[in-house]
């Protein structure tokens, strides 16, 4: 696979560990703003949960232009405190702007992420290409030791496209002078990574921890890749 000039891979979910990052913000959070004493549960778990399931299907909508960044960070809190009991906006609000100053800086990610970028960034021109907000990702990259091994951050809000929408890879390619022929995308969703990059003409390589079947090319762990690229 030595073709490869450009790799682009997706931050949250791939590199970033997304989800223990998000749990202990907000089980932080649920401590933080004593919500066992104003609720009617009296264990973070279930407000985790909640928390979870609210802001997976509102990203959903958000990746299909049916709802905008602002009334995404608001809602995804207000619907979950509200499955707790307490209808409380300004609370809402409150809990959204302490979940995006503590989150963006939890450093934790899926197994050797480091290690393989910085041996990959040897050979290969690294980008990161996510949906995820610009400045967020930024700090995420800051803070868990990643932001040197990319040249560029290409994100759906500078891209004013989201994956797996054609103009997200194509805005990628003019960004960094990639083409199709030497452009690789790693990512963890099928959906919207693979398949995305796929019909835009890269070769694409799905991070699958689950072992989903389907014809793509896959690994289970980010260390595989190395020996997949380096050989």
């Amino acid at each position: 696979m030595t073709k490869y000039e450009h790799i682009f891979f997706d931050l949250d979910h791939t590199l970033w560990d997304f989800h223990s990052n998000s749990v202990e913000t907000i089980e932080e959070l649920f401590i933080v703003f004593d919500l066992a004493a104003k609720s009617k549960v009296s264990s973070s778990q279930y407000f985790v949960d909640r928390f979870v399931y609210h802001n997976d299907r509102l990203w959903d909508l958000y990746r299909r232009n049916r709802m905008n960044k602002s009334r995404l960070r608001k809602a995804r809190f207000e619907a979950a405190l509200r499955d707790i009991g307490l209808e409380d906006k300004k609370l809402a609000k409150q809990m959204g702007l302490a979940y995006l100053e503590r989150c963006p800086r939890k450093t934790k990610l899926n197994g050797d992420a480091l290690e393989v970028v910085a041996a990959l960034h040897k050979h290969y021109t690294l980008h990161i290409l996510s949906n995820g907000f610009h400045e967020t990702q930024l700090i995420k990259l800051s803070c868990s030791g990643l932001a040197d091994y990319f040249d560029h951050v290409i994100t759906s809000e500078k891209a004013n496209s989201r994956k797996p929408n054609a103009r997200m890879f194509e805005y990628a390619e003019r960004v960094t002078g990639a083409s199709k022929e030497v452009s690789l995308m790693i990512g963890d969703n099928v959906e919207i990574d693979i398949k995305g990059a796929h019909a835009f003409g890269w070769d694409v390589i799905h991070y699958n921890e689950e072992g989903v079947e389907h014809t793509f090319p896959s690994i289970r762990k980010l260390k595989e890749l190395p020996d997949l690229l380096l050989a």
